[in-house]
Order: structure tokens, then sequence, then C-alpha cells
């Protein structure tokens, strides 16, 4: 989150050079072309994709995400331009269509489609296809393949591709027919796909069970049982085995009745006896409810549940679930909470969370998180004085992701830490030096299983790296495919933001504003949140935050982020949360004292925002040796985390 810049100033900075520099037109001269490998000046104009771009900074092109169009922080668009200059050599032709459409990987809400690359007219260069479904547009890439998700199970759908230059938008290709597969039904212990049939052909990525075990096609196959035909992905076996699974027709019965214990002002701990599951099923979990409405699962018979109002009566029952669906609830049993803790404020919903750079102190022997915030390295769940930490960060896919340089099995050990202190954990993706993708809603659903526990509360998107529209797209369609499996987790997207309301919009001209907008296109609902990172502005200025005595009031700023993000955009308030950087930020002027974390959770707490995080929790001390492991304002160790609790009310 902290390792690039964030780049709001230069936000500004392209703003406020647009209104000085002159308009390009389409017959301006192309420029030389940008490239990797090349340093530019300030000032310097080069061409990528049609348009003309000048630089705003200094930099030596090593990144080859960084195309003038991903990176407004270094490039000012300067419009389109021809190969030839005043009407000579420009584009004038739209691309022809795209042909070879074929569809891989089909299953019941998505398929891989693929097409072969056009040959672009004289002076043109294909900048991007667009992809249709049943005639609508559902998105752009400038590659030859496109994943698409979220379709109904067993349908027809016909795809077809069109190819974009700098003229025009060409004709789209041969409609292409695929009908998506059946839903699984849902298994005891699993999810069963349909059997194994010996007469059938099968493709890849087509899913199938046999002998209780379910299977993933590798590629074309018939007659090739997965029994004795399965390997790992890249074996040169037909068949990938996904695990076990069984069938289970009937709902298992209602658990008994619960018992609290240990209620303080704003928790209480549930147990209730195990319920015995029906003839081949299993209990996969049970489902607590709060006054009627879910407010986690359990794996085990018992459930810690916080965030309470104090001196509040509340009724708790459980539902016990199987492959076959929930049981009826519980009796309820009656809790009331204690009174708040005399000079103490008190909330009930608000999530505190620390982020935690996982390679910070750590054991690069097997992987155990640790941290010297009180000067002595030891583990996490030692040091942290608060509930919840955010493991930061998986970068790449969430089929191949990587903890820079700790493997997922090494991460994934850290489970039984946590589960063991009883703290709970978020798995954050991405950050300011890298990115995330998960293009299928099953690709979601397995990252979060290889990390799931009874403790884990949350995934969390830090997009701040220039991602395009389509993997934008693919994490939201992702995480509304994976919150019918996870509905009580909490998906977070963490965007850069200014802090001023005279900042329109809030989010300016980033990535920030694609999540947004495709928030709300996609319709995302369910449990998630606009996580604002509320700091590194760039310069002390009203346009981005609020100026007191010639310094940004990171309070009042990060409140009027969350103010501008609601009007702006129409988000409600109960979908908005943001992340404060403490201490000294990168940015000179910008200092968040623990004043400002009073002001800023006590807006959090009048108007029930669901989240207060900051960064990072190894610089929760005065005593670090780099920036990010440091306050810089002296604060003692482990100041922010006990001020976030006394001012929240939470652990």
């Amino acid at each position: 989150m902290k390792r690039i810049p964030l780049f709001y100033a230069s936000v500004l900075v392209v703003s406020l050079m647009s209104l000085l520099a002159p308009s390009a037109s389409a017959q301006t001269a192309c420029a030389p072309s940008w490239q990797i490998g090349i340093s530019i000046t300030v000032g310097e104009v080069l061409s990528f994709n049609g348009d003309n771009w000048q630089a705003i900074q200094a930099e030596t092109q090593t990144v080859d995400g960084w195309q003038p169009p991903n990176v407004p922080a270094l490039w000012k668009d300067l419009g389109a331009c021809s190969a030839g200059g005043n009407g000579g050599n420009a584009c004038s032709a739209a691309p022809g269509a795209p042909v070879g459409l074929s569809s891989a990987n089909i299953t019941s809400s998505g398929a891989t489609l693929t097409w072969t690359a056009v040959t672009p007219p004289v002076n043109c260069t294909v900048s991007s296809y667009t992809v249709f479904e049943n005639g609508v547009s559902i998105g752009t890439t400038p590659n030859t393949s496109f994943s698409v998700t979220g379709l109904t199970a067993a349908t027809a759908f016909n795809f077809t591709v069109a190819a974009t230059d700098s003229f025009a938008t060409g004709s789209p290709s041969a409609s292409l027919a695929v009908t998506t597969t059946a839903t699984p039904s849902t298994g005891g212990t699993g999810t069963c796909f349909p059997t194994w049939n010996a007469a059938t052909t099968y493709h890849g990525g087509d899913q199938v069970s046999l002998g209780g075990i379910n299977f993933t096609a590798a590629f074309f196959s018939q007659n090739q049982s997965p029994a004795t035909n399965n390997g790992p992905s890249g074996s040169g076996e037909p068949w990938i085995s996904n695990g076990p699974c069984s069938t289970c027709g009937t709902i298992a019965g209602a658990p008994g009745l619960p018992t609290a214990s240990g209620t303080t002002f704003n928790s209480t701990n549930l147990t209730w006896p195990a319920v015995t599951p029906p003839a081949n099923c299993s209990i996969a979990s049970y489902t607590v409810l709060e006054n009627g409405t879910p407010v986690g699962t359990a794996t085990t018979n018992s459930f810690a549940v916080h965030g309470l109002k104090p001196q509040t009566a509340f009724t708790f029952t459980v539902e016990a679930n199987d492959g076959a669906g929930s049981s009826s609830q519980s009796p309820a049993v009656s809790v009331t909470t204690q009174a708040c803790p005399s000079g103490q404020t008190c909330t009930s919903k608000v999530l505190f969370a620390t982020y935690k750079d996982v390679t910070v102190s750590a054991d690069f022997n097997n992987g155990q998180q640790r941290s010297a915030v009180t000067g002595t390295a030891q583990p996490i769940t030692s040091a942290m004085p608060n509930k919840t930490l955010i493991w930061s960060f998986a970068t790449g896919t969430c089929d191949a992701e990587n903890w820079a340089g700790f493997s997922p099995a090494q991460e994934q050990a850290n489970i039984q830490q946590f589960t063991n202190a009883g703290k709970n954990y978020i798995i954050s993706t991405g950050g300011a030096a890298g990115t995330f993708d998960c293009s299928s809603g099953q690709g979601l659903i397995n990252f979060i299983n290889r990390y799931n526990s009874p403790n884990l509360v949350g995934i969390d998107f830090d997009i701040e790296g220039g991602q395009s529209q389509q993997v934008v797209d693919n994490l939201i369609t992702a995480t509304i495919a994976a919150e019918q499996q996870f509905p009580n987790l909490l998906f977070s997207f963490t965007i850069p933001s200014f802090g001023s309301l005279q900042a329109n919009p809030i989010t300016g001209t980033s990535v920030g504003t694609t999540v947004v907008n495709e928030i709300k296109r996609l319709n995302l609902g369910g449990n998630f949140v606009v996580n604002l990172l509320t700091f590194d502005y760039g310069l002390v200025s009203p346009t981005v935050c609020v100026v007191v005595n010639n310094l940004c009031d990171m309070g009042q700023s990060a409140i009027a982020a969350v103010q501008a993000l609601n009007q702006q955009s129409g988000i409600p308030m109960n979908h908005i949360g943001f992340t404060q950087d403490i201490g000294q930020a990168d940015t000179q002027g910008e200092v968040t004292s623990l004043q400002n974390i009073d002001t800023l959770n006590a807006f959090a707490v009048a108007n029930a925002l669901p989240i207060s995080w900051f960064f990072s929790f190894d610089r929760d001390t005065p005593n670090g040796t780099a920036a990010d492991n440091m306050n810089g304002n002296g604060a003692p160790a482990l100041a922010y985390n006990q001020e976030y609790m006394k001012t929240l009310g939470v652990q």
C-alpha cells in the first residue's frame, strides 16, 4: 500500500495543466512511440495507441504495466494523433471483423473466449476488442481472449467480438453459441458434479464426479475414467482431482438451546449442542443469527459475537447447515450486554483492523508472521492488542497468488496461529506495488477456501495499480459469485481518494473512479465496502484536503472523503469506510495525530460506517528503521492501536 506513491498530487497537476494546454486534434502528428526501457523527461511527448502523451514527471519506463493510459500521474493525454500529421497517413478505416472466435473452459457460470488477432488497416493500430453477449457489450480487452463470468447455468448464449482502432469500431465477428453446464448438485461435504459417463466426450473445463470425488477435465477426452487417469495440472492426465464430495438429501434438525458466557459491553460467547447429521450427510457449518439476522458462521458449535451495543438486550439463534440446506432455528437465548466502561466511547458495528506487511520481521524459514513493533520480534498474535489483522498482500491471480516471496502454503500455516490466539484476519490482495486478478467466481471461491477458517472475516482488494476495467469487472463479478457461498464475509474494495468536498470526483481520474462506477453498473450487493485511502493527497491545498493552519487536517479530510463519495456516487454510508496512514505520511504536511483518530472515529460511530482501518501495524512505533516501519511523530508503541480501540469501543 505504501511501496509506490499514490500520485494524488499528480492527478491535480493533470487537471490544472489541461486548462492551460491546447487541445490536440485528430490531425496532430504522432510523436515517437512510447516503449519499455526508455528514459523520459518532463514535457517530453510520445505517442501510444493513436494518442500523443506529454510527460509530467521524469521516469525510466521499466514497468510493463505503466503505459501512458494507465499512469495519469506520469502522463497527460494530448489527444488523438495521426502517423503523417495534418491529414497525411491518418488512420481512416475501421478494422475488419475478427475471425476464429471459439470457447473453452465452459462451466455453469462462465467460459473463456478466444479469437484471431485482426490485421489493422494501413496507418492504424487495433487498440482493443469489445465482447458482446446476446448483442450487449460486456467488456473490452486489448488481448485476444476474454473470460466471461456471471452466466446462468444450463443456458444458451451468443457471443460476438468487434475490433477498434483510432478511426472506429469495426463489424462484429460471426456469432458463437455457448451453452453453460448445469449447476451441480450440492453434497454434504462438498459439491458433487454430474456423474462421469464413458460414452460422453469431454472438453477442458468440464466437471464430473465419480466414486465420491469431483474432477475437472484438463483437455479433450472420451472413455478415460477419472478414477485411473487423473493428476495435477500439467501432469498430462486428462482429469484433475478436486477432492471428495457426497450427496445429501435431508436437512439437519435444529440445534438445541444456545448458552451465553463471558458477556461484555460489546460481545458474548455462544455455545450450543452439536447436531447429529442425517444419513449420508455431514454438518458443514452453523449460522448464528442476532435478532433474526445472520451475523456469522462457525464450523464448530461455538461462536464469539462482537460489535454489540452496550446495555442492550439481544436474542440469538443458530441454524445447522448440511448439503441439503439449512435447518430451522434453535430456541432463542436472550443476552443483555454490560454498560459501557467509564470514560470509553462504545459502538456496535465498526470493524477495526490494521494492515500488516507479512514480510516485515517474518520468520523466513516457515513464513510465520511476526512484528518488532514493541522492540523485539515476536509472533504477531502476541504483539497485537487488537482483534483483527489484514494480511498484505497477495498478488498475481486467484489461481496462482504470491506473497512477496512467501508461498500460499507458508501463509496458510499462519491460520492455526490466529485461531489458537482467538485473533481474526482479513486477506488483502494487490497493493500499491502489485496487482491481483480473478477471472471467475469459482477461482475466487477456491482462493478463499485456501485461507478459510472461522477466524477469516474478510477479503480486501487493494486496487491502486492502474488496473483495467476488465480486471476491475473480474473482481466484482467474482465477488458476486463468492458472496453466495460466503454471505458473512466482508468484501472491501480499497481505492485512492482525495480528502476535500471540492474534489469531484473524490476518487480522482484514477482506477478508483472505475471501481466505483463498475460497482454500481454491475449491481454489487451484499456485504461490501468501498474503502477510501484517505492520505497521501500530494500537496497541502483545499482542492485535495481540508486545510487547517497550513496543514492537511487528516481527521476532517477523511470525513470529507466519505461525505463526497456518498454525495457524488450515491454509495450508502454503510458501504463506505476509510483507511488512515498513522503518523507522518509520505507527503509533508500530512501527519495523522491521535486527536485526528478521535475525530474520524467519532464520525465513523455516528454514521454507522462499517470499517475504520489503518496502515500499518508495524508503523505503530517510534523506533522503526524505515518510513514504513515507524509512525514518524514519536507516539509510543501501539498508541494508535489503543486509540482506535478506545474511540471505536471495539477490539
